[in-house]
């Protein structure tokens, strides 16, 4: 399956409530023949025990309703974060990749290569240093960004698809295990996160953040990236793994109900768990990113992601003709 929308999980909602009572009212027609069967027995021992209370139908379902009457409303708010809300993210990050990635600004800095290949002296010695013959590593390393966001982007999108199918799932499975109970042998229903292991696995930045006196080599740049999860990919709801079933059956409506907000809690949880994976792949990137540009304005020399640009030379620094990018 897919996931409901924010108005059908509200009807699932109304659903439960329903199921609920239902199944509250077996319960007493349950507990009412276990008690004639005891007061039979009794009888027959020559004692009498108390009779049992009886609700109607109406009274019953008019107290489960005023008793659950916050699940419809609930499950409803349960279909945000609406995934479609990120996706206008993903199309920029995946723009900005798509542009980097084309060959346009290399056949330009080879126009520019050609133009100046006659030129002498110092500030062409520089120029080429620092501009035109780092641009194509310094091109990908852009390009490695652009793709650990569309990563990023791609990820959360993903989480949020799989959240609103857990929450689905739930609901489904809240009254499967309502129709089930309130019986003798009631109560069977489990189901499985597709949460879990959502991504498939954050890799660890392979480039060490510099510290002051670290020289900077215009090398390629191997950033921490998030990995769309194959489970959330397939649409799976049910967990193969049986250890990861979340229990939801139980012989009587409270105990249901119970079930319900605990698995409600563990989506949540595991919901969070996966966005401070992301979270923390995004601060670690960004700390990476920023020292590189710090050291680049300190130490006045290229970086591995910002080719210098020129300027016009100054009494202090008449030759150079070259600085970093500090806006």
């Amino acid at each position: 399956m897919s996931y409901y929308s924010p108005s059908e999980l509200r009807a699932k909602g109304e659903e439960i409530v329903e199921e609920a009572a239902n199944a509250t009212i077996r319960e007493q027609d349950s507990f009412l023949e276990a008690n004639y069967e005891r007061r039979q027995d009794d009888l027959a021992a020559g004692e009498e025990g108390p009779a049992s209370p009886y609700y109607s139908e109406d009274e019953i379902r008019t107290w489960v309703r005023e008793q659950y009457d916050w699940i419809p409303d609930w499950l409803e708010s349960r279909a945000k974060p609406d995934p479609a809300d990120f996706e206008d993210i993903v199309t920029s990050a995946q723009q900005v990749h798509f542009k980097l990635s084309s060959d346009t600004a290399l056949g330009a800095m080879n126009l520019v290569q050609g133009e100046i290949e006659e030129w002498r002296g110092t500030f062409i010695n520089n120029f080429q240093t620092s501009v035109t013959a780092p641009f194509e590593i310094i091109k990908g390393n852009q390009v490695t960004v652009a793709e650990m966001l569309v990563g990023a982007a791609e990820g959360i999108v993903n989480l949020y698809h799989g959240y609103r199918r857990d929450n689905s799932a739930l609901a489904d499975k809240t009254i499967e295990a309502l129709k089930d109970c309130g019986q003798k042998d009631g109560g069977g229903a489990k189901m499985g996160l597709t949460i879990l292991s959502a991504l498939t696995g954050v890799v660890g930045a392979a480039l060490a953040i510099p510290s002051g006196g670290t020289s900077l080599a215009v090398t390629g740049l191997v950033l921490a990236t998030i990995g769309a999860g194959s489970s959330l990919a397939a649409g799976a709801i049910d967990g193969s793994d049986p250890t990861d079933n979340i229990e939801l059956g139980a012989p009587t409506v409270s105990e249901v109900m119970s079930n319900m907000i605990s698995a409600s809690s563990d989506i949540n949880m595991s919901l969070s768990d996966e966005e401070q994976k992301i979270t923390e792949v995004l601060n670690d990137n960004f700390t990476l990113i920023t020292s590189l540009r710090q050291l680049s304005n300190s130490q006045g020399k290229v970086s591995p992601l910002l080719p210098m640009r020129p300027t016009l030379a100054d009494a202090d620094n008449p030759t150079t003709g070259m600085t970093p990018d500090r806006e």
